[in-house]
């Protein structure tokens, strides 16, 4: 059968899997924890340090589980290659540096994205005087008049953005990117590469946060960068000089994570829509903040973006709008979990304020929606009923 006629659910389950090609070969792909390989002669090691043939030299360089990784990822994106790193964050700087920042190249950036993606270029813009503008990514003429000002090298965007859960129109920004001579590069972790493939709709690279739903077990830390070939040669020296390639453990758990994701996002997508219309309703609340509700602003981009799921995270504000309410609401929590990752089995709550936005201004915090009793709810695998009853108890305390 032809592997491009298969649905998402199948090859997840079957990433990375060795085919039966004689007696006993694995259908779970062995970890192969060395950091050095061996060859019968010079001339063979030459040419694989070379790129004359394949193999593996030093577990910096690549290891047969990282890869076969890389290669499931690659199929699932539907983009040439994919290099995979120790962080997501790791994933970000690398793709972002390699192809605009090292070379003096312009970067427009979603002005409302993960707050350490923020930090990160902002510090690129003290330190190394890097051309970085954050704009509203989901305001169209805001993003071409930052592209037409001056030569752009990069347009950098998340799919859903973390926390406020805008959804950005791919296809239109690769179009604005393309007909600006940039490229665009997506941010794929909320949506994951079941609801959602960038590279399909015109993205250049594709970046997940592998700690988040593609391992989903909160055990694994790990990033993934993915396009071209051109792009993977520029990746893979990145992983060799700076040392952030994602080691062969990390990787088998990442990939035994991964043939469970179709599972897990439905049930994930389900139950966030059933909390964020119970949310909507609540006393306590004073907006959700979830693209499956109707009063969403890219509800309908959503609806055909992602296939008729919107993502596992819910967001919401206390009509308490204050940091000691929403330190109540998390006191109180008995399920959930108050911690800073999402897209685990288990249901998570995080407070930006102070972790993943802590190092905005206050003011530029308030500016873009994130007040002082914002939270951010990453809904797992329990009961629905369990997770709204949790919600509810805590939201009693505030």
């Amino acid at each position: 059968m032809d592997r491009r006629e298969l649905g998402a659910g199948t090859r997840l389950v079957r990433a990375a899997r060795s085919l039966p090609s004689g007696e006993g070969q694995p259908v779970v792909p062995p970890l192969v924890q060395s950091v050095a390989f061996d060859y019968g002669s010079a001339a063979e090691q030459d040419a694989v340090f070379g790129n004359e043939r394949r193999g593996y030299v030093y577990g910096r360089y690549g290891t047969p589980t990282t890869a076969a990784l890389e290669s499931a990822l690659a199929e699932l994106d539907g983009v040439a290659a994919v290099t995979c790193f120790v962080t997501g964050m790791a994933a970000i700087s690398a793709a972002v540096d390699a192809c605009a920042i090292s070379r003096g190249g312009r970067v427009v950036a979603q002005e409302d994205s993960y707050g350490q993606t923020r930090a990160l270029f902002e510090r690129w813009t003290r330190e190394r005087s890097a051309d970085i503008v954050f704009v509203d990514t989901t305001d169209h003429r805001a993003v071409e008049a930052a592209l037409v000002a001056k030569p752009t090298a990069l347009l950098y965007a998340e799919a859903i953005a973390n926390p406020l859960l805008k959804v950005n129109d791919v296809p239109a920004l690769a179009r604005l990117a393309r007909d600006n001579g940039a490229s665009l590069a997506v941010d794929a972790t909320f949506a994951t590469p079941v609801l959602f493939r960038p590279a399909a709709l015109g993205a250049t690279m594709v970046i997940h946060s592998l700690t988040k739903y593609v391992n989903g077990h909160g055990d694994v830390m790990g990033g993934s960068v993915g396009g071209s070939e051109e792009l993977a040669r520029a990746m893979r020296d990145r992983t060799i000089l700076d040392g952030a390639y994602l080691p062969p453990h990390e990787a088998w758990l990442a990939i035994r994570g991964m043939r469970t994701l179709s599972l897990r996002i439905r049930r994930q997508c389900e139950s966030a829509l059933a909390l964020a219309r119970h949310l909507a309703k609540h006393p306590k609340v004073t907006r959700v903040r979830y693209p499956g509700l109707a009063d969403h602003p890219q509800h309908d981009l959503a609806a055909r973006q992602f296939g008729g799921l919107y993502g596992g995270v819910v967001s919401f504000a206390l009509r308490d709008d204050t940091k000691p309410a929403a330190f109540r609401f998390l006191d109180a929590l008995e399920l959930a979990a108050s911690a800073t990752t999402i897209g685990d089995l288990f249901t998570e709550v995080l407070y930006p304020p102070i972790s993943s936005h802590r190092r905005l201004p206050a003011e530029e915090r308030r500016r873009l929606g994130i007040t002082d009793g914002f939270l951010r709810i990453s809904v797992g695998i329990e009961d629905e009923a369990d997770i709204l009853a949790d919600i509810d108890r805590a939201l009693d305390r505030v």
